[in-house]
């Protein structure tokens, strides 16, 4: 199974181009860090070869979701802005040879009706679908809670199904984050157990306060073993605010043999 590490939550108290060869010594085989674009793609391609590691995925160029900004996705006047973020990290994306583009929501601007965001949405992943699968990449999307980031338009695991049906298109696949999913009251196990084929990536941290694996309410002995259940293949990632050092932190062999 691969394992990533993302480079800002959890080893962004290091110097940046530090915080690969530390993934690697921890153990990790990916890294997860959405947006690198101001690193010239060839550098950043350099940094994942010279330590032995992949990039999990990268994030379509969009808004800056956590203030609140319309998202480019679910905004209709903003439909060119999306058409290049795709263009963008197509680019990137093969030349860090990444196989994996996350299209963000992003907030719904107050003056846009709600089933005109979800259309304007679900279209448009329709079309990204379609210029990744050419390009021979996958596409995922990720519920992010509207507690923390008031307006997200994709806030539950529920209505990423949704937004997948209404797309027309299997092939767009989900980021479950455990620490999302609670906070929007939802079960990532039972999602796991009813939906594990739609999901290719699982982001852990606990429930409250993002920080590591057993500082909270998250069962994850359970959702690991829903995981073996299911026969679950995708990747998995820790995306925690850590309150201590990861060196001294929750081992990569403990979350896998939880």
């Amino acid at each position: 199974m691969l394992t990533s590490v993302h480079l800002t939550y959890v080893l962004g108290i290091l110097p940046f181009e530090e915080r690969f060869p530390a993934a690697r010594k921890l153990g990790f085989r990916a890294v997860e860090y959405p947006f690198p674009y101001d690193v010239p793609a060839e550098d950043y391609a350099r940094l994942l070869r010279a330590n032995g590691l992949e990039q999990i995925t990268l994030g379509a160029p969009t808004s800056d979701y956590r203030s609140g900004m319309p998202g480019y996705s679910v905004t209709p006047a903003l439909k060119s802005l999306f058409d290049q973020s795709i263009s963008q990290a197509i680019d990137y994306a093969k030349t860090i040879d990444c196989s994996r583009v996350h299209v963000f929501a992003g907030a719904r601007s107050p003056d846009i009706p709600l089933e005109l965001a979800l259309q304007t949405y679900c279209d448009n992943l329709t079309a990204a679908h379609d210029r990744l699968a050419d390009a021979g990449l996958e596409i995922v999307i990720e519920p992010i809670n509207s507690t923390d980031f008031p307006g997200y338009l994709l806030d539950t695991l529920a209505g990423a199904r949704t937004a997948i049906q209404r797309s027309g298109r299997g092939g767009i696949k989900i980021v479950l984050d455990t620490y999302h999913a609670h906070a929007n009251r939802e079960d990532p196990a039972e999602f796991l157990r009813a939906a594990s084929n739609s999901v290719s990536h699982i982001q852990l941290a606990d429930f409250p306060g993002r920080h590591e694996p057993g500082t909270g309410i998250v069962d994850f002995t359970r959702i690991f073993r829903v995981l073996g259940d299911v026969g679950y293949a995708g990747s998995i990632g820790l995306e925690y605010i850590p309150t201590r050092s990861i060196f001294e932190g929750v081992p990569l062999s403990d979350l896998l043999h939880l």
